[in-house]
């Protein structure tokens, strides 16, 4: 059975056209695999324009059942902004959905 397709929103400020179709495959990547994710939006922008230099950000906010995570990076390059982001995402979701899977475990008690 093929799970559900993430509903993604991606929002530019005049950085290549490509943008959309990379940030996509990345989150596909990074994040089909988690049941409960709900939405992901991504937000690239290019914030000295045309200067050069570590300017180009990107904040992902992705919806979880069990909350929200937001990241934000901030980059020479917009790939790796949008590389990084995404597997911060994906790292910060594993540990939680750890600590929830840890928290919600059976516990044994043994009397001794």
């Amino acid at each position: 059975m093929e799970a559900p397709m993430i509903p993604i929103k991606i929002r530019s400020n005049s950085i290549d056209g490509d943008v959309g179709h990379f940030a996509e495959c990345r989150i596909r990547f990074a994040l089909d695999r988690m049941r409960n994710l709900r939405r992901v939006s991504i937000s690239i922008e290019d914030v000295n324009g045309p200067k050069g230099g570590p300017d180009k950000r990107c904040c992902v906010v992705a919806d979880f059942t069990f909350g929200s995570i937001v990241v934000l990076e901030t980059q020479e390059i917009w790939q790796t902004a949008v590389a990084r982001a995404i597997h911060r995402v994906a790292r910060s979701a594993t540990r939680e959905l750890q600590r929830l899977h840890r928290l919600s475990a059976p516990r044994l008690h043994f009397d001794g």
